[in-house]
């Protein structure tokens, strides 16, 4: 079921015409709504001056204290955004944006849900939210439909930022250790801020739940099974993987089987909370600010879930792993972007630059958990590194999966996390990144 708002008109300027129509006294072509410049102003009205208006089927709801942001971005200019492709955005000046979900889907959105409450709690690292719009269907099941939210000034989202910063490391002219990785350390600690502040949500769709051996030997069996598709897959697909891991199939298949060890790692989590995190936490998903600092964005999680699983509690380490991978990605992603494959100097400063990134991270994190009698990971240090060696084990397989089938090209990247010997030997022998 998707959405497609249409507007008639006798003017269809550059938008696609949808058919032609004729009622009454009107007569025109139907075209897609949100390509009109009165589109937005239109939504906006809705919202204003109204906590919650009921049209019929339709509910459009606006924060209590948005009233002024919503009249500001009245008087602005409208812009659409078209980066996305399941979701339509508007733009209005520097004030706020409204996000329309394209595909709809039954229940309460993700994002929508965690916003309002993280601005019940005065969280700040988010954008603020303003205002939504749902939609309940003949059989009365509600679908979101558009979530408005503040405006974030920024100087581009975290993966582009972080791809500039580590083309400079490859070359030399960045030295991360000049100050001491503060923006890795910044994004750990908000990364916890956003933690703490959802596990203090009074809402009992967000009451924290602690870890069982049931929650466990769950997540464990989803990754020992991961761990055999993943081989499954490379072997379905021998004949579109690079070279050298075609011709060292049988070693990474051993490589594979060896790190279903790291599932033991998950024990180390019985008797922590589990809380709604982030879900599908990475670089993309957060926005570099012009002070230095970070906003976290995006809390629709993993797009292939259903609504339900994606509200369900989870580990806070899926998001700090997420995290760490995202670090591994952008280091693997800067060797690829090289007009020539990098030279072992330059892969031993990117290399550097992910183990003090991946340091910088835990420990912001770590601190920021320090107020909280919450008890999110395990206390023990040993304990942690094993717990979040899981959740990566976790995370790249996922990985392997979705290059084998997209990107077999790639497949060096989450490769590296579980198979470091074979990667490392390929790539000293193809002078670069692995071919």
């Amino acid at each position: 079921r998707y959405l497609l708002p249409l507007a008639l008109t006798e003017s269809p300027g550059d938008a696609d015409v949808v058919a032609g129509a004729a009622s009454g006294a009107a007569s025109g072509v139907l075209v897609d709504a949100t390509e009109k410049p009165w589109f937005g102003g239109w939504l906006l009205d809705q919202f204003a001056g109204a906590t919650e208006l009921t049209n019929r089927s339709w509910v459009f709801a606006a924060h209590p204290a948005a009233e002024a942001q919503i009249a500001a971005a009245r008087n602005s200019p409208t812009m659409s955004m078209r980066a996305e492709q399941s979701n339509s955005s508007l733009r209005f000046g520097d004030v706020l944006i409204i996000k329309l979900f394209r595909r709809l889907q039954p229940g309460v959105n993700p994002d929508e849900e965690v916003l309002r409450a993280l601005a019940a709690v005065r969280f700040e690292r988010v954008p603020r939210y303003v205002g939504s719009v749902s939609w309940s269907s003949g059989d009365g099941v509600t679908h979101a439909v558009a979530v408005a939210q503040g405006f974030v000034s920024n100087i581009g989202d975290g993966w582009t930022w972080m791809q500039q910063r580590l083309a400079g490391v490859a070359t030399g002219a960045v030295d991360p250790w000049a100050d001491r990785f503060a923006a890795e350390r910044a994004l750990g600690s908000r990364t916890g801020e956003l933690h703490v502040a959802l596990g203090t949500v009074q809402d009992p769709a967000f009451a924290p739940e602690t870890t069982d051996d049931s929650v466990i030997d769950s997540d464990a069996r989803r990754t020992r099974a991961a761990i055999d598709a993943a081989i499954l897959l490379l072997q379905e697909q021998r004949m579109h993987l690079p070279d050298f891991l075609a011709s060292r199939l049988p070693d990474a298949i051993a490589g594979l089987q060896a790190v279903t060890e790291r599932t033991e790692g998950y024990r180390g989590e019985l008797n922590t909370r589990r809380i709604r995190v982030h879900g599908d936490y990475h670089l993309g998903q957060t926005l570099r600010t012009p002070d230095g600092d970070w906003v976290i964005i995006d809390f629709e999680g993993e797009p292939a879930r259903s609504v339900e699983e994606r509200r369900q509690r989870a580990s806070v380490l899926k998001d700090v792993a997420g995290m760490l991978r995202s670090f591994a990605y952008a280091r693997g992603a800067t060797e690829r972007a090289a007009d020539a494959p990098p030279d072992r100097a330059a892969r031993e400063r990117l290399g550097a630059w992910e183990a003090g990134a991946r340091d910088a991270f835990l420990q912001g994190y770590r601190q920021a958990l320090v107020g909280t009698a919450m008890r999110f990971v395990p206390e023990d240090d040993e304990a942690l590194a094993r717990a979040l060696a899981a959740w990566e084990l976790d995370k790249a397989l996922y990985e392997v999966a979705y290059e084998a089938r997209n990107r077999p090209d790639w497949l060096e990247l989450p490769l590296r996390s579980l198979l470091p010997d074979l990667i490392d030997q390929a790539a000293d022998a193809a002078g670069g990144a692995p071919a």
